[in-house]
């Protein structure tokens, strides 16, 4: 239970909603709220399935190329802490309300690179390392991620009350805070990595 937990949060803050709602509310101010709700679903629906995709394949792809599981984990770490410290000091990940351009706003700029985006990737491909969790335990990874993404798509559905309720200050807040969490959780990676490596090297 404590592993699920921790998946559900990391996947939660890497993704963060609050980030996602200025974006997603700027990118569908002009449909109607029924389209808006559609637009919701269909982008939570093709980023879980991009995530999903990559859950079931990515370190297939990345063994190919000859890529190994700490490096992807260091390479995550660094991409999640970048995002977490951008996150800190209010710039926008993966995009801006500027970024909705002419076409299907549900791919591009919610579903990637807002929801599916750099730090999510790594983080689901790393949780699921075909040498250390069975099948079954990236099948409930997967429903974690499924969780999470229904998590998302309440918050983007209810985007306009939430920021009337809690307002652009708060939005921020939370956005920030979810940041400070990711950083926090990228450090620690770090740690898991080196730190067996830095104790062989003292106590050899």
């Amino acid at each position: 239970m404590t592993s699920i937990s921790n998946e559900f949060v990391l996947l939660l803050v890497t993704i963060n909603p609050f980030a996602a709602m200025p974006v997603f509310l700027s990118a569908t101010s002009r449909m109607t709220a029924a389209e808006r709700n559609r637009t919701a679903l269909r982008a939570s629906v093709i980023a879980s399935a991009i995530l999903l995709f990559l859950l079931a394949f990515g370190q297939l792809f990345l063994e190919k190329i000859g890529v190994t599981l700490p490096a992807l984990r260091i390479a995550g770490a660094l991409v999640l802490l970048i995002l977490g410290l951008r996150m800190v000091f209010g710039e926008a990940p993966g995009g801006s309300p500027d970024d909705a351009q002419a076409g299907d706003v549900a791919v591009f700029p919610l579903a990637m690179p807002m929801l599916a985006g750099g730090g999510s990737i790594a983080a689901i491909v790393a949780m699921t390392d075909n040498t250390v969790s069975s099948i079954a335990e990236q099948a409930v990874t997967a429903v974690v991620l499924i969780a999470v993404m229904a998590v998302i798509y309440a918050v983007l559905r209810s985007a306009e009350k939430i920021q009337r309720v809690i307002g652009g200050t708060g939005t921020n807040v939370m956005s920030r805070i979810m940041g400070l969490v990711l950083a926090a959780l990228a450090v620690q990676t770090f740690f898991s990595v080196f730190g067996p490596l830095l104790g062989a090297a003292v106590y050899p």
